[in-house]
């Protein structure tokens, strides 16, 4: 099983924690159990990336974003439509049920072929945003060991508080503090911490809200602490389970820039 990316839902134990009733479920399930949430067979939104470092005018990158479940696997594609240096990018990840890690190609037109994202690529910023390849993806709950930290409120909801920390020393975050809702298990916060164990990003989602019965969030806003440079995307015009066909789901489709 694998943690949902931010798009897909967001990335990616001590039962006997003080103060919680006996019925907490742990670390892990609770991961489980946000990595198993409804999140539509397909989806259709409109999102928009602003990019702000403090250091002259925010950037800001209008998209279009579709998603169709196929059981086993999930696809999930984006076109980038503005500013004009970004205009035709095309972005396709495949994530597996199992424990395979993603697959992940991006056309680049100022190159005009296909590239594949693979190992230490996935760690690399994703168009110059605060997030990673694999932080837009799925991550495998197998990576990490979870622990249940205690509850918390975001933005007035009740959360549980989970750690993931990573089974392996090279990964670039050490550890991961979420937190879950418990009316929806949605991931509403995470901190990021690196190899030394510093505060690195954080991530708020906002805007959550149940549509056409599906919990989604509107908001996401990633934050490097350490660069004082942060970045967010907003999602619009969300639709769910609407006809997509299969053949958008391709690497051949990546170089049309767009459904045609």
């Amino acid at each position: 099983m694998k943690t949902k990316g931010c798009f897909i839902a967001v990335v990616l134990l001590l039962a006997g924690t003080a103060g919680l009733s006996a019925q907490t479920p742990g670390g892990y399930d609770i991961m489980k159990r946000a990595d198993e949430r409804y999140t539509g067979d397909t989806a259709q939104y409109k999102l928009t990336m602003t990019l702000a470092s403090g250091r002259g005018a925010p950037r800001v990158r209008e998209v279009s974003y579709y998603f169709k479940d196929y059981g086993d696997t999930e696809k999930s594609l984006m076109f980038f439509s503005s500013p004009r240096d970004v205009a035709g990018t095309g972005y396709l990840s495949v994530s597996y049920d199992d424990d395979r890690d993603d697959d992940i190609w991006l056309y680049l037109p100022a190159m005009k072929r296909v590239r594949r994202i693979t190992g230490s690529g996935k760690n690399d910023s994703f168009m110059g945003t605060d997030f990673t390849y694999e932080d837009m993806g799925s991550r495998s709950l197998d990576k990490d060991e979870f622990s249940l930290r205690g509850e918390e409120a975001v933005d007035g909801d009740s959360c549980w508080v989970v750690e993931a920390r990573a089974k392996d020393s090279r990964e670039p975050y050490r550890r991961r503090i979420l937190r879950v809702r418990k009316d929806s298990y949605i991931i509403a916060a995470v901190d990021y911490y690196d190899r030394q164990d510093r505060l690195l990003k954080t991530l708020r989602v906002s805007g959550i809200s149940q549509i056409d019965g599906i919990w989604t969030a509107q908001k996401m806003e990633m934050t490097n602490v350490q660069d004082k440079h942060s970045t967010v995307i907003g999602m619009s015009e969300i639709r769910f389970n609407i006809p997509l066909d299969d053949s958008l789901f391709a690497v051949t489709s990546l170089e049309r820039g767009n459904i045609r």
